[in-house]
């Protein structure tokens, strides 16, 4: 169930989401009786699911959401006409790396059967490593890096974090024997996560109003709340970092 911010919307959307939860005459009713209406019923829905023993957490469920919807609850809606699942491995070994935002990708990956048949015939305890590496801003710069994700056998994807924005990433999938002998078995291809240009640039912000007001404007809500988003926290610890140097 997607739950609205309920205070951020409109009357028009309000009135919609009314209807679509079976309230009536929602014509006739007022803003603040539809809110009052509207929040009476998901915090009956709330309930339910707390009795259940529903394992959410709003605290812990703010990943890749924002201000406007916030998620409370994982709902099973069944197959979908005409898609089918997918199947648990490939024929080939490989591994993928998505951007999501400027702080992190998804990594995925199959290892074929006959892969996992000549690790297994080792009759040796192995593990998967997923390395991240940062490359190096140009050729020679020397401010490469790297770390590893200690992986189960069947995982197949991990998001992984970018520290560094304006930087080239890729992942590769290891396996390391207990005895030490370590392998590669697959690479990603190259992937550049974005760089703010208001983050070398705040003193503009701090000085000119009206782009900072042009800026954030684009980042609120119909109630003027500010997208919770790192970035933007990001950029406004700098220019206070300014204002008080």
């Amino acid at each position: 169930m997607i739950k609205p911010n309920f205070e951020a919307l409109s009357i028009t959307e309000l009135q919609y989401i009314a209807r679509k939860q079976g309230i009536d005459d929602v014509d006739s009713m007022d803003r603040d009786d539809i809110l009052e209406a509207l929040q009476d019923i998901y915090e009956e829905n709330d309930n339910a699911i707390a009795l259940d023993g529903s394992p959410y957490a709003p605290s812990s469920q703010k990943r890749f959401m924002n201000t406007l919807v916030e998620h409370n609850s994982e709902v099973w809606i069944g197959d979908l006409p005409g898609v089918e699942r997918l199947p648990e491995t490939y024929s080939e070994t490989s591994i993928h790396l998505m951007l999501k935002d400027p702080f992190w990708a998804h990594a995925y990956w199959s290892v074929c059967i006959s892969e996992v048949n000549k690790l297994e015939q080792s009759e040796e305890n192995y593990h998967f490593t997923l390395r991240v590496s940062m490359l190096e801003s140009f050729p020679g710069a020397g401010d490469g890096d790297s770390y590893d994700i200690t992986v189960n056998k069947t995982d197949s994807n991990w998001n992984v974090n970018l520290p560094k924005q304006g930087r080239s990433y890729m992942v590769s999938l290891h396996y390391t024997f207990q005895a030490g002998k370590t392998g590669q078995l697959c690479q990603s291809s190259v992937i550049t996560s974005p760089k703010c240009y208001w983050l070398d640039h705040t003193e503009l912000l701090n000085r000119d109003a009206q782009r900072f007001n042009l800026l954030f404007s684009s980042l609120a809500t119909k109630g003027g709340i500010i997208v919770d988003n790192p970035l933007v926290h990001e950029i406004v610890a700098r220019m206070e970092e300014q204002r008080r140097g």
